[in-house]
């Protein structure tokens, strides 16, 4: 049977000119643009995890919802992967950071940021304008 590995993922986002703005990272390989997500350490809660690899992956910090706004599964390997996803309103952002050599940031319109992602990821990206009734 699979093991479940408990991973954290941030939707870091801003408002410029009244318009939202989501943040996406390269993979390490700079292949593709995903969000900022990792394992969930022992003793650590998946928030806490949440901001850890917003800072160490995209080099963001800021406002981190209590509660995660979603979550989804999926496989890797032999590994299934119980990801929770939190919004994330970005206060600071880093010129430079931990993984700042091998990542790319870039802030993209809901709509750009959202075909990047997976189908579970787009609903909960699309939630940020859907909430603020744009």
């Amino acid at each position: 049977m699979a093991r479940v590995q408990h991973q954290a993922a941030v939707i870091p986002y801003r408002i410029r000119k009244e318009r939202v703005e989501v943040a996406l990272i390269t993979t390490s390989t700079g292949k593709r643009w995903i969000l900022p997500k990792g394992s969930v350490d022992a003793g650590e809660l998946p928030r806490e995890a949440a901001i850890r690899e917003a800072e160490e992956e995209a080099g963001l910090r800021g406002v981190v919802a209590r509660k995660p706004v979603g979550r989804y599964q999926h496989a890797k390997g032999n590994s299934l992967r119980r990801v929770d996803v939190y919004f994330m309103r970005v206060t600071r952002v880093l010129e430079h950071w931990l993984e700042d050599k091998i990542r790319r940031r870039r802030w993209m319109r809901v709509e750009d940021a959202a075909e990047f992602l997976r189908e579970e990821l787009q609903r909960l990206v699309h939630r940020l304008e859907a909430g603020r009734g744009n």
